[in-house]
């Protein structure tokens, strides 16, 4: 995702408080500064502990672990998470003993907790499918779903994990990764090759799933064995926070840029953002360029007012019906596939962006 260029560019988290949804933290392990650490919060046990402690079961805080360190850890010359020094505010809402509806609750109990401590961006690997149908993956429908979208209008990056069924005859995203204001990941390897296991879109009412895509093969991460030791990691749950931390360092750069904001520029710059699918979405999230992005000139903003929507359209369709004679920056605009041609075939692409933004 272009991290290493973006820390030689000076970003790397600072001042950003970054929010984590998951199962536990081993904050012993020394990729966790404790100066860090803002605060935590045990919604399970009602306390401020986040490692295992008693009435845990084995591993309660392996998960969180991972995703934590692959968003955040630091250790000078083992480890840099893509937003290293950014501060971190652990929520411990998932439970390994069952699979019960009270933890949709305890995620939106966290929403509330980092929102009200001052969150930008949340990182959540954890999905819930076992009481809802594909339907119910309509935006609408979810628990977490409605809260992610209201976290989102409230100024927080909300990013989360596709899910792991891939493979499965349940095959779709997982909640919350159909809301339409998330951005949902997906994993790739290190080739860039999608995961069998990466959960697949689109939403039941037809928007594109994943929004971009991030290495979750054998992605490097801070293991419990140890407070030193590390492992490789695969899933949707590490592809996540890789694309957490990324926002965070956009954050950095534009301090002024809303959540949506966030999400488009990450779209428009992934690698596939000229033919988004349901496999890869917009493609592989390039930070670099997402931070580079410019919503002025950006491609498919026919008229020019900083937003993709449907006047845009309707314009480009003017063009492209009349033939009208449009200027070199125009051309450039409305070239959206990039053939060196303005016709029915950008308006398609567009059309498909507005739908999905």
């Amino acid at each position: 995702i272009n991290a290493i260029e973006a820390h030689q560019a000076g970003y790397t988290g600072t001042d950003i408080w970054l929010l984590m949804l998951d199962t536990g933290y081993y904050t012993d392990h020394v990729a966790f500064q404790p100066e860090r650490i803002v605060a935590e919060y045990d919604f399970i046990q009602a306390d401020s502990i986040t490692q295992n402690q008693a009435g845990d079961v084995d591993g309660q805080h392996n998960h969180g672990t991972l995703t934590a360190s692959a968003a955040a850890g630091y250790v000078d010359g083992t480890q840099r998470g893509v937003a290293y020094e950014c501060k971190l505010l652990l929520a411990k809402t998932e439970m390994l003993s069952e699979e019960i509806e009270i933890e949709e609750d305890y995620y939106v109990a966290g929403l509330e907790w980092g929102e009200a401590l001052g969150a930008d961006v949340v990182s959540s690997s954890l999905g819930y499918l076992d009481w809802y149908t594909y339907e119910d993956m309509d935006g609408q429908s979810a628990i977490t779903t409605n809260a992610v979208d209201y976290a989102v209008s409230l100024g927080m990056v909300c990013v989360t994990a596709m899910g792991n069924e891939g493979n499965d005859p349940w095959y779709y995203m997982i909640a919350p990764a159909d809301a339409d204001s998330v951005i949902s990941v997906g994993a790739v390897d290190n080739t860039n090759t999608i995961a069998g296991f990466s959960s697949h879109g689109p939403t039941f009412d037809g928007r594109v799933k994943p929004e971009v895509v991030a290495q979750g093969v054998y992605t490097f991460a801070a293991w419990t064995e140890s407070p030193d030791s590390y492992t490789n990691a695969s899933g949707t749950s590490l592809s996540t926070p890789l694309v957490a931390g990324a926002a965070a360092l956009m954050l950095e750069a534009h301090p002024n840029w809303t959540p949506m904001m966030i999400r488009e520029a990450m779209m428009m710059t992934a690698d596939g953002s000229t033919s988004p699918d349901n496999e890869r979405g917009f493609g592989l999230l390039d930070v670099m360029a997402a931070i580079d992005y410019d919503f002025g000139t950006a491609p498919g903003d026919i008229n020019e007012d900083t937003e993709l929507n449907v006047s845009d359209a309707v314009l480009l369709l003017e063009w492209v019906l009349n033939d009208t004679e449009i200027s070199e920056t125009q051309f450039e605009t409305a070239d959206i596939n990039n053939d060196n041609h303005v016709n029915i075939l950008d308006i398609v692409v567009l059309v498909e962006w507005i739908l999905t933004l």
